[in-house]
Protein backbone atom coordinates (compact mmCIF):
# COMPACT_ATOMS: atom_id res chain seq x y z
CA UNK A 1 0.00 0.00 0.00
CA UNK A 2 1.41 3.30 -0.98
CA UNK A 3 1.14 5.98 1.82
CA UNK A 4 1.80 9.58 1.55
CA UNK A 5 2.75 11.70 4.69
CA UNK A 6 0.96 14.36 5.82
CA UNK A 7 2.48 15.00 9.14
CA UNK A 8 4.37 13.23 11.89
CA UNK A 9 4.19 13.75 15.75
CA UNK A 10 6.61 11.73 18.39
CA UNK A 11 5.06 10.05 21.35
CA UNK A 12 8.34 8.64 23.71
CA UNK A 13 9.93 6.15 21.57
CA UNK A 14 7.27 5.87 19.31
CA UNK A 15 6.23 7.58 16.11
CA UNK A 16 2.88 8.50 14.10
CA UNK A 17 2.66 9.34 10.78
CA UNK A 18 -0.84 11.08 9.91
CA UNK A 19 -0.85 9.88 5.84
CA UNK A 20 -2.99 9.94 2.99
CA UNK A 21 -3.95 6.47 0.79
CA UNK A 22 -5.90 5.95 -2.09
CA UNK A 23 -9.17 3.89 -0.59
CA UNK A 24 -8.84 0.93 -2.59
CA UNK A 25 -4.87 0.59 -1.81
CA UNK A 26 -6.18 0.25 1.74
CA UNK A 27 -9.10 -1.95 1.31
CA UNK A 28 -7.29 -3.97 -1.15
CA UNK A 29 -4.08 -4.29 1.37
CA UNK A 30 -5.94 -5.25 4.61
CA UNK A 31 -4.55 -8.37 5.54
CA UNK A 32 -6.18 -11.70 5.81
CA UNK A 33 -6.22 -11.67 9.17
CA UNK A 34 -6.86 -8.32 9.91
CA UNK A 35 -10.11 -8.65 12.28
CA UNK A 36 -8.10 -11.04 14.69
CA UNK A 37 -5.96 -8.80 16.02
CA UNK A 38 -6.13 -9.89 19.98
CA UNK A 39 -6.87 -6.49 21.72
CA UNK A 40 -9.95 -6.24 19.45
CA UNK A 41 -13.40 -7.00 20.36
CA UNK A 42 -14.74 -8.01 17.18
CA UNK A 43 -17.30 -7.12 14.85
CA UNK A 44 -20.73 -5.88 16.13
CA UNK A 45 -23.93 -4.90 15.29
CA UNK A 46 -24.22 -1.00 14.84
CA UNK A 47 -27.10 0.15 12.39
CA UNK A 48 -25.39 3.32 12.07
CA UNK A 49 -21.75 1.61 10.66
CA UNK A 50 -23.85 -0.53 8.57
CA UNK A 51 -24.77 2.55 6.72
CA UNK A 52 -21.19 3.07 5.74
CA UNK A 53 -22.87 2.29 2.08
CA UNK A 54 -24.37 5.70 1.50
CA UNK A 55 -20.73 7.83 2.97
CA UNK A 56 -18.99 5.57 0.37
CA UNK A 57 -21.44 6.25 -2.73
CA UNK A 58 -21.96 9.91 -1.67
CA UNK A 59 -17.47 10.30 -1.64
CA UNK A 60 -18.40 11.30 1.73
CA UNK A 61 -15.20 11.94 4.12
CA UNK A 62 -14.59 8.65 5.95
CA UNK A 63 -13.65 9.16 9.38
CA UNK A 64 -9.45 8.47 9.85
CA UNK A 65 -8.31 4.73 10.94
CA UNK A 66 -5.36 4.04 13.25
CA UNK A 67 -2.71 1.27 12.15
CA UNK A 68 0.06 -0.15 14.18
CA UNK A 69 2.87 -0.84 11.76
CA UNK A 70 6.50 -1.62 12.47
CA UNK A 71 8.87 -0.67 14.92
CA UNK A 72 10.64 1.90 12.68
CA UNK A 73 9.05 4.34 10.78
CA UNK A 74 10.52 5.72 7.25
CA UNK A 75 13.31 8.68 7.57
CA UNK A 76 10.76 10.79 5.13
CA UNK A 77 9.52 14.14 4.81
CA UNK A 78 6.16 15.38 4.88
CA UNK A 79 4.64 15.12 1.11
CA UNK A 80 6.47 12.42 0.63
CA UNK A 81 5.07 8.85 -0.65
CA UNK A 82 6.56 5.17 0.89
CA UNK A 83 4.96 1.49 0.78
CA UNK A 84 3.72 0.24 3.98
CA UNK A 85 4.24 -3.58 4.62
CA UNK A 86 0.82 -5.48 5.12
CA UNK A 87 1.27 -6.89 7.90
CA UNK A 88 -0.11 -4.13 10.10
CA UNK A 89 -2.68 -4.30 12.53
CA UNK A 90 -5.95 -1.97 13.07
CA UNK A 91 -5.83 -0.66 16.09
CA UNK A 92 -8.68 1.82 15.67
CA UNK A 93 -11.35 1.53 12.52
CA UNK A 94 -11.81 -2.06 12.80
CA UNK A 95 -15.86 -2.05 12.31
CA UNK A 96 -15.37 0.68 9.28
CA UNK A 97 -12.08 -1.96 8.03
CA UNK A 98 -14.80 -4.72 8.11
CA UNK A 99 -17.72 -3.26 6.26
CA UNK A 100 -15.35 -1.17 3.93
CA UNK A 101 -13.66 -4.82 3.10
CA UNK A 102 -17.62 -6.48 2.75
CA UNK A 103 -18.60 -3.92 -0.02
CA UNK A 104 -15.21 -4.35 -1.92
CA UNK A 105 -15.46 -7.72 -1.82
CA UNK A 106 -19.42 -7.88 -2.90
CA UNK A 107 -18.15 -5.66 -5.82
CA UNK A 108 -15.43 -7.73 -6.54
CA UNK A 109 -17.88 -10.54 -6.99
CA UNK A 110 -21.03 -8.49 -9.25
CA UNK A 111 -17.57 -7.35 -11.69
CA UNK A 112 -15.60 -10.65 -11.79
CA UNK A 113 -18.29 -13.61 -11.26
CA UNK A 114 -21.97 -12.52 -11.00
CA UNK A 115 -23.74 -13.24 -14.46
CA UNK A 116 -26.52 -10.24 -13.76
CA UNK A 117 -29.85 -10.69 -15.94
CA UNK A 118 -31.30 -7.22 -16.20
CA UNK A 119 -34.94 -8.77 -17.06
CA UNK A 120 -35.19 -8.80 -13.23
CA UNK A 121 -34.82 -5.96 -11.15
CA UNK A 122 -32.22 -5.74 -7.93
CA UNK A 123 -34.60 -6.83 -4.76
CA UNK A 124 -36.25 -9.97 -7.76
CA UNK A 125 -32.59 -10.76 -8.79
CA UNK A 126 -31.25 -10.36 -4.62
CA UNK A 127 -34.19 -13.07 -3.61
CA UNK A 128 -33.60 -15.40 -6.59
CA UNK A 129 -29.46 -15.19 -5.24
CA UNK A 130 -30.27 -15.38 -1.76
CA UNK A 131 -28.89 -19.25 -1.52
CA UNK A 132 -25.69 -18.46 -3.02
CA UNK A 133 -25.20 -14.94 -1.71
CA UNK A 134 -25.10 -16.96 1.93
CA UNK A 135 -23.35 -19.72 0.72
CA UNK A 136 -20.37 -17.09 -0.41
CA UNK A 137 -21.10 -14.95 2.78
CA UNK A 138 -22.32 -11.76 1.36
CA UNK A 139 -24.78 -9.29 2.68
CA UNK A 140 -28.08 -9.40 0.92
CA UNK A 141 -28.46 -5.28 1.27
CA UNK A 142 -25.15 -4.52 0.22
CA UNK A 143 -25.35 -6.87 -3.16
CA UNK A 144 -28.73 -4.88 -3.59
CA UNK A 145 -26.98 -1.13 -3.13
CA UNK A 146 -23.81 -2.26 -4.98
CA UNK A 147 -25.76 -4.22 -7.56
CA UNK A 148 -28.03 -1.00 -8.38
CA UNK A 149 -24.75 0.88 -8.65
CA UNK A 150 -22.93 -1.24 -11.10
CA UNK A 151 -26.40 -0.86 -13.50
CA UNK A 152 -25.66 2.62 -12.95
CA UNK A 153 -22.04 2.38 -13.88
CA UNK A 154 -20.95 3.28 -10.44
CA UNK A 155 -18.54 0.54 -10.06
CA UNK A 156 -15.29 0.18 -7.83
CA UNK A 157 -13.14 2.53 -9.66
CA UNK A 158 -16.27 5.26 -8.80
CA UNK A 159 -16.51 3.37 -5.04
CA UNK A 160 -13.04 3.14 -3.65
CA UNK A 161 -10.34 4.45 -6.37
CA UNK A 162 -12.20 7.58 -6.38
CA UNK A 163 -11.90 7.94 -2.83
CA UNK A 164 -8.99 8.39 -0.38
CA UNK A 165 -8.74 7.81 3.67
CA UNK A 166 -6.61 9.68 6.36
CA UNK A 167 -4.13 6.90 8.30
CA UNK A 168 -2.66 7.47 11.50
CA UNK A 169 0.08 4.86 11.66
CA UNK A 170 1.87 4.19 14.33
CA UNK A 171 5.62 2.96 14.59
CA UNK A 172 8.03 1.68 17.41
CA UNK A 173 4.89 1.44 19.67
CA UNK A 174 4.97 -1.29 22.52
CA UNK A 175 2.20 -4.09 22.93
CA UNK A 176 1.22 -1.99 26.42
CA UNK A 177 1.07 1.40 24.64
CA UNK A 178 -1.34 -0.14 22.06
CA UNK A 179 -3.55 -1.77 24.66
CA UNK A 180 -3.44 1.48 26.18
CA UNK A 181 -4.27 3.73 23.41
CA UNK A 182 -7.36 1.05 22.38
CA UNK A 183 -8.65 1.58 25.65
CA UNK A 184 -8.57 5.97 25.04
CA UNK A 185 -10.02 5.57 22.01
CA UNK A 186 -12.91 3.32 22.55
CA UNK A 187 -13.09 5.44 25.53
CA UNK A 188 -15.81 7.41 23.28
CA UNK A 189 -17.07 4.70 21.57
CA UNK A 190 -19.67 3.44 24.23
CA UNK A 191 -23.37 3.32 22.05
CA UNK A 192 -24.69 7.09 22.65
CA UNK A 193 -27.70 6.30 24.88
CA UNK A 194 -31.12 6.16 22.82
CA UNK A 195 -32.84 8.95 23.66
CA UNK A 196 -30.37 11.13 23.20
CA UNK A 197 -30.21 9.99 19.91
CA UNK A 198 -33.84 10.11 19.33
CA UNK A 199 -33.74 13.59 20.57
CA UNK A 200 -30.89 14.99 18.00
CA UNK A 201 -32.89 13.63 14.97
CA UNK A 202 -36.38 15.45 16.36
CA UNK A 203 -34.33 18.34 17.75
CA UNK A 204 -36.07 20.75 15.11
CA UNK A 205 -39.07 20.15 16.94
CA UNK A 206 -37.99 21.08 20.57
CA UNK A 207 -38.23 24.84 20.32
CA UNK A 208 -41.95 24.32 19.17
CA UNK A 209 -42.68 21.98 21.58
CA UNK A 210 -41.58 24.14 24.56
CA UNK A 211 -43.38 27.33 23.47
CA UNK A 212 -46.62 25.01 23.04
CA UNK A 213 -45.90 23.49 26.30
CA UNK A 214 -45.09 26.85 28.35
CA UNK A 215 -45.21 27.78 30.83
CA UNK A 216 -44.59 23.79 31.61
CA UNK A 217 -40.75 22.72 31.14
CA UNK A 218 -39.33 20.33 28.78
CA UNK A 219 -36.35 18.18 29.79
CA UNK A 220 -33.73 16.46 27.73
CA UNK A 221 -32.28 13.40 28.25
CA UNK A 222 -28.68 15.40 28.74
CA UNK A 223 -30.14 17.60 31.31
CA UNK A 224 -32.28 14.86 33.33
CA UNK A 225 -32.05 11.37 32.66
CA UNK A 226 -36.09 10.10 31.89
CA UNK A 227 -35.37 7.29 34.25
CA UNK A 228 -34.77 10.10 36.50
CA UNK A 229 -37.92 12.49 35.04
CA UNK A 230 -39.98 9.44 35.33
CA UNK A 231 -39.39 8.90 39.30
CA UNK A 232 -39.25 12.42 40.18
CA UNK A 233 -42.02 14.10 37.97
CA UNK A 234 -43.70 17.42 39.17
CA UNK A 235 -47.03 19.11 37.15
CA UNK A 236 -46.04 20.85 34.22
CA UNK A 237 -42.88 18.85 33.31
CA UNK A 238 -42.47 16.67 30.12
CA UNK A 239 -39.35 14.60 28.89
CA UNK A 240 -38.61 15.09 24.99
CA UNK A 241 -37.43 11.42 24.57
CA UNK A 242 -41.86 10.74 26.01
CA UNK A 243 -42.98 13.21 23.80
CA UNK A 244 -41.47 11.69 20.81
CA UNK A 245 -42.48 8.44 21.57
CA UNK A 246 -45.70 9.27 22.35
CA UNK A 247 -45.94 11.46 18.68
CA UNK A 248 -44.47 8.61 16.56
CA UNK A 249 -47.09 6.90 17.56
CA UNK A 250 -50.16 9.23 17.22
CA UNK A 251 -49.09 9.53 13.32
CA UNK A 252 -48.65 5.58 13.05
CA UNK A 253 -51.48 4.86 15.23
CA UNK A 254 -49.79 2.06 16.52
CA UNK A 255 -47.30 1.18 19.53
CA UNK A 256 -43.53 2.55 18.26
CA UNK A 257 -40.92 1.38 19.44
CA UNK A 258 -37.84 4.43 19.67
CA UNK A 259 -35.09 1.89 20.23
CA UNK A 260 -31.87 1.91 17.91
CA UNK A 261 -33.42 0.27 15.14
CA UNK A 262 -35.89 2.98 14.73
CA UNK A 263 -33.48 5.79 15.44
CA UNK A 264 -30.72 4.09 12.34
CA UNK A 265 -33.82 3.80 10.07
CA UNK A 266 -34.45 7.73 10.99
CA UNK A 267 -31.09 9.21 10.89
CA UNK A 268 -30.47 7.33 7.82
CA UNK A 269 -33.73 6.91 5.30
CA UNK A 270 -32.06 5.92 2.58
CA UNK A 271 -30.42 6.60 -1.14
CA UNK A 272 -33.64 7.92 -2.37
CA UNK A 273 -35.36 10.02 0.49
CA UNK A 274 -34.45 13.40 1.44
CA UNK A 275 -32.15 13.56 4.96
CA UNK A 276 -34.93 16.37 6.06
CA UNK A 277 -37.47 13.79 6.01
CA UNK A 278 -38.08 13.89 9.80
CA UNK A 279 -38.75 17.73 9.19
CA UNK A 280 -41.94 16.95 7.00
CA UNK A 281 -44.09 17.09 10.48
CA UNK A 282 -47.24 19.36 10.50
CA UNK A 283 -47.26 21.76 12.31
CA UNK A 284 -50.78 21.37 13.25
CA UNK A 285 -50.67 17.85 14.30
CA UNK A 286 -47.86 18.92 17.19
CA UNK A 287 -50.19 21.85 18.06
CA UNK A 288 -52.83 19.96 18.36
CA UNK A 289 -50.81 16.97 19.91
CA UNK A 290 -49.36 19.39 22.34
CA UNK A 291 -52.58 21.21 23.67
CA UNK A 292 -53.93 17.33 24.29
CA UNK A 293 -50.54 16.76 26.28
CA UNK A 294 -50.70 19.86 28.49
CA UNK A 295 -55.34 18.97 28.66
CA UNK A 296 -53.47 15.78 30.26
CA UNK A 297 -51.50 17.40 32.56
CA UNK A 298 -53.81 19.74 33.70
CA UNK A 299 -56.49 16.91 34.53
CA UNK A 300 -54.19 14.63 36.42
CA UNK A 301 -52.92 16.51 39.31
CA UNK A 302 -53.10 13.86 42.04
CA UNK A 303 -49.84 12.11 43.18
CA UNK A 304 -50.67 9.17 41.82
CA UNK A 305 -51.83 10.72 37.97
CA UNK A 306 -48.53 13.08 37.81
CA UNK A 307 -46.64 9.39 38.58
CA UNK A 308 -48.97 7.70 35.88
CA UNK A 309 -48.15 10.47 32.75
CA UNK A 310 -44.04 10.36 33.86
CA UNK A 311 -44.23 7.19 32.35
CA UNK A 312 -43.20 7.03 28.60
CA UNK A 313 -45.45 3.65 28.39
CA UNK A 314 -48.64 5.13 29.57
CA UNK A 315 -48.33 8.45 26.61
CA UNK A 316 -47.36 5.81 23.77
CA UNK A 317 -50.21 3.33 24.47
CA UNK A 318 -52.80 6.84 24.74
CA UNK A 319 -51.62 8.46 21.76
CA UNK A 320 -51.40 5.32 19.86
CA UNK A 321 -54.62 4.52 20.31
CA UNK A 322 -55.75 7.48 19.46
CA UNK A 323 -53.67 7.70 16.13
CA UNK A 324 -55.32 4.04 15.46
CA UNK A 325 -58.81 5.18 15.92
CA UNK A 326 -58.06 7.79 13.32
CA UNK A 327 -56.32 5.72 10.63
CA UNK A 328 -59.76 3.37 10.94
CA UNK A 329 -61.97 7.15 10.94
CA UNK A 330 -62.61 9.60 8.45
CA UNK A 331 -60.86 12.33 10.21
CA UNK A 332 -57.70 13.19 10.81
CA UNK A 333 -55.14 13.16 13.60
CA UNK A 334 -56.03 16.83 14.92
CA UNK A 335 -59.60 15.69 15.15
CA UNK A 336 -58.78 12.34 16.73
CA UNK A 337 -56.73 14.90 19.03
CA UNK A 338 -59.64 17.35 19.85
CA UNK A 339 -62.16 14.41 20.18
CA UNK A 340 -60.14 13.04 23.40
CA UNK A 341 -60.11 16.05 24.65
CA UNK A 342 -63.88 16.81 24.91
CA UNK A 343 -63.89 12.60 26.04
CA UNK A 344 -61.20 13.39 28.84
CA UNK A 345 -62.89 14.16 32.06
CA UNK A 346 -64.96 10.52 31.39
CA UNK A 347 -61.16 9.03 30.24
CA UNK A 348 -59.62 10.48 33.89
CA UNK A 349 -63.15 9.09 35.51
CA UNK A 350 -62.30 5.85 34.24
CA UNK A 351 -58.55 5.39 34.97
CA UNK A 352 -59.05 3.94 38.00
CA UNK A 353 -55.08 4.82 38.93
CA UNK A 354 -55.05 2.59 42.33
CA UNK A 355 -55.36 -0.30 40.90
CA UNK A 356 -53.17 0.15 37.87
CA UNK A 357 -50.74 0.56 40.07
CA UNK A 358 -51.61 -2.47 41.88
CA UNK A 359 -51.95 -4.46 38.84
CA UNK A 360 -48.46 -3.38 37.73
CA UNK A 361 -46.38 -4.22 40.29
CA UNK A 362 -48.14 -7.68 40.28
CA UNK A 363 -46.36 -8.56 37.11
CA UNK A 364 -43.35 -10.98 37.22
CA UNK A 365 -40.32 -9.68 35.85
CA UNK A 366 -38.88 -12.77 35.56
CA UNK A 367 -42.13 -13.66 33.18
CA UNK A 368 -43.01 -10.56 31.27
CA UNK A 369 -41.31 -7.45 29.89
CA UNK A 370 -43.30 -4.61 31.88
CA UNK A 371 -43.15 -2.36 29.52
CA UNK A 372 -44.41 -3.79 26.42
CA UNK A 373 -47.40 -5.03 28.51
CA UNK A 374 -48.08 -1.63 29.82
CA UNK A 375 -48.23 0.47 27.13
CA UNK A 376 -50.57 -2.54 25.09
CA UNK A 377 -53.29 -2.13 28.14
CA UNK A 378 -53.20 1.36 27.92
CA UNK A 379 -53.44 1.10 24.00
CA UNK A 380 -56.34 -1.48 24.68
CA UNK A 381 -58.10 0.23 27.50
CA UNK A 382 -57.79 4.34 25.90
CA UNK A 383 -58.96 2.03 22.42
CA UNK A 384 -61.84 0.64 23.98
CA UNK A 385 -62.84 3.97 25.61
CA UNK A 386 -62.91 5.79 22.56
CA UNK A 387 -64.66 2.96 20.84
CA UNK A 388 -67.91 2.95 23.77
CA UNK A 389 -67.06 -0.24 24.65
CA UNK A 390 -65.39 0.65 28.33
CA UNK A 391 -68.33 1.87 30.70
CA UNK A 392 -67.22 2.57 34.78
CA UNK A 393 -64.11 1.81 36.12
CA UNK A 394 -61.11 0.07 33.76
CA UNK A 395 -60.35 -3.16 34.86
CA UNK A 396 -56.44 -3.11 34.46
CA UNK A 397 -55.44 -6.41 33.71
CA UNK A 398 -58.23 -7.62 32.48
CA UNK A 399 -58.77 -5.94 29.71
CA UNK A 400 -58.92 -7.99 26.24
CA UNK A 401 -56.35 -8.09 23.57
CA UNK A 402 -56.86 -5.35 20.97
CA UNK A 403 -54.83 -4.47 17.77
CA UNK A 404 -51.63 -3.54 19.53
CA UNK A 405 -48.92 -4.22 17.88
CA UNK A 406 -45.38 -2.83 17.97
CA UNK A 407 -43.84 -1.17 15.05
CA UNK A 408 -40.31 -1.30 15.13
Amino acid sequence: MKLKILDKFREGDATCLLCKASLADYVNGLPENFREFYIQRGIVTNRFLDNLWDTLSAQRHIPPIVLVGGETPPDLSSQEEFDFSADFKVLDGLQRSHRLKEIWDTVAFIENEFDDNTSLNVPQLARQQANNLRKKGINPQIFQKALGAHREGNGREFLFERNTIWLEVWFGLSEAAQIQKMLVLNAGHKSVNIKHQIELIFWSRFEKLQAELAPGVVFREKDKSSISYSKGRKPGEYHFAHLISAFVSLLDGALVKTNAEYSADQAFPGENESDETLLDVDDQVLRAFAHTIAALDHSLRTEVGVRWLGREVVLVGIFGAIGALAERGSGGKVEALRDFETKMPRFIASLNLQEFERWRNSLELSKVNIGNVNKREVFNATLQFLKGLNHGLIRWGDIGEGPANDAS
